[in-house]
């Protein structure tokens, strides 16, 4: 395929809004109508592919037409989920940073103190040398 017709065919699988299995038949339709068409035209630019097969958009269109109800409902409650997934998140992650930052308790120093008591009590008794007076 020549620039054109690569840049065509790019365009169209954006504009392709269904599943994996799905986009990858469609594009495979769309190449072979690509392929049949450069036999044609060995070099068409872009104005020749738009009036061969519309804007990318309205192929795009044409070819989805050829999907299920059912394909189509797949792909969209993918999309919904993957979008509820990122909300869900992204909720989170600020809830998280709310906590973080302004909710969660700054530490407490603690600082500890060693003391040494010396009792005199009955415990301490003069040496036998402090005794004898000597």
């Amino acid at each position: 395929m020549n620039e054109a017709a690569t840049h065509y065919r790019r365009e169209v699988r954006r504009c392709l809004h269904c599943g994996r299995a799905a986009k990858r038949r469609l594009e495979e339709h769309l190449t072979s109508l690509l392929n049949a068409f450069l036999e044609d035209d060995s070099a068409p630019d872009r104005a020749a592919l738009v009036t061969a097969f519309g804007t990318p958009e309205e192929l795009a269109a044409t070819l989805m037409e050829e999907l299920t109800p059912e394909e189509r409902g797949q792909w969209k409650r993918q999309w919904l989920a993957a979008r509820v997934v990122c909300v869900v998140l992204v909720l989170l992650l600020a809830a998280f940073s709310i906590y973080t930052f302004f909710l969660k308790e700054k530490p407490v120093e603690i600082t500890t103190y060693e003391f040494s008591y010396i009792s005199g009590g009955a415990d301490n008794s003069a040496s036998p040398a402090d005794e004898s007076g000597e």
